[in-house]
């Protein structure tokens, strides 16, 4: 998928106001030929961290290191990698919560004074040395900000939290990597995909690729571009179980759990999650949300509750089977 990610801000689709403020950032630090400031990215999995974060090295000619925090799990590691850094180079850490709080605690003085303090011996003999670092970026992306040290989340001079994407951001994305695809979207059939993508781009570019694989297959003939049609987009769909609300059946599944087995809440994440067959990470981050912006379920105080719109969806949707 790097063919058809952006490599600058004016590609990238989507996040209008982290967009603005990373051009003034990144114009900045061009002019003063200084580091780029430690940077964390806030957001559900396929947002666009990592692509924001891959736009930023690209802007400033810099090297980019990709690693993932469920690797570094040892301060051992995180040293190899710190003392392996060039001058200005950028480190993207994603799932970046995951580290174990010691890793946490080794990048304090990483980030602020670019320096690694090492312990050496043991016991009485113990003594700390300190080991220059070459001036990097740590860019850091996380979904769960919330299992950070605090002092480490200080340390970020610029923190961005990324939002779900409208239907019609969506859609452009569709319409322009279907082209790259050689597959013809109208309007009207990128919207419906849109609309099935839960406000996440990554979802979006999967099920555009699902459709194209569905369209090699119907037609015997690959030459230009493939015309979807709405009578394509629609065995499509009904192939995939993806209804006009653009709901899967993991989603109907939450509702109908929470209406016939907990009488529409209040319900905790994890009792849900459990009788949904759904991890509590998956329905937190990926269908909760969805059903949350449809406005079919709402989160409370006391837990998850089936909204009205959301046993108005079960009626008309005969889901349910008993009455509502």
């Amino acid at each position: 998928m790097w063919e058809y990610r952006p490599r600058s801000l004016e590609e990238f689709i989507g996040q209008s106001r982290i967009k603005e403020e990373l051009t003034v950032y990144l114009t900045s630090v061009k002019k003063r030929g200084d580091i780029f400031p430690h940077t964390l990215f806030i957001g559900a999995p396929g947002l666009g961290k990592t692509t924001l974060a891959r736009i930023i090295a690209f802007e400033l000619k810099r090297e980019l290191k990709l690693t993932s925090g469920p690797v570094l799990d040892k301060p051992g590691t995180i040293a190899g990698i710190l003392t392996h850094l060039k001058e200005g180079d950028i480190l993207f850490i994603d799932e970046f919560h995951r580290m174990p709080k010691p890793c946490q605690e080794i990048l304090y003085s990483a980030m602020e004074d670019f320096a690694l303090d090492i312990l050496v011996g043991k016991n009485q003999s113990a003594r700390t040395i300190r080991l220059s670092l070459a001036k990097f970026t740590l860019i850091g992306a996380t979904n769960k900000p919330n299992l950070l040290l605090n002092p480490l989340l200080d340390r970020f001079q610029l923190t961005f939290k990324l939002d779900y994407y409208q239907d019609i951001e969506l859609k452009e994305i569709l319409k322009s990597v279907g082209i790259t695809w050689s597959l013809e979207l109208s309007e009207e059939i990128a919207l419906q995909l849109a609309k099935a993508s839960k406000g996440i781009p990554r979802q979006a570019l999967n099920l555009l690729r699902k459709l194209r694989e569905f369209m090699l297959y119907k037609n015997s003939s690959i030459e230009g571009p493939l015309v979807v049609t709405l009578e394509d987009l629609k065995e499509f769909m009904a192939l995939l179980d993806i209804d006009d609300w653009g709901l899967t059946p993991e989603d109907r599944r939450c509702l109908i759990t929470l209406y016939k087995d907990f009488k529409g809440g209040p319900v905790g994440l994890n009792s849900l999650a459990l009788s949904s067959r759904i991890s509590p990470e998956e329905l937190e981050s990926i269908y909760e949300p969805a059903l949350i912006r449809l406005g079919l379920l709402a989160r409370t105080r006391r837990g998850r509750i089936l909204t009205p719109l959301g046993r108005k969806y079960l009626r008309e949707k005969a889901l349910s089977h008993v009455s509502l």
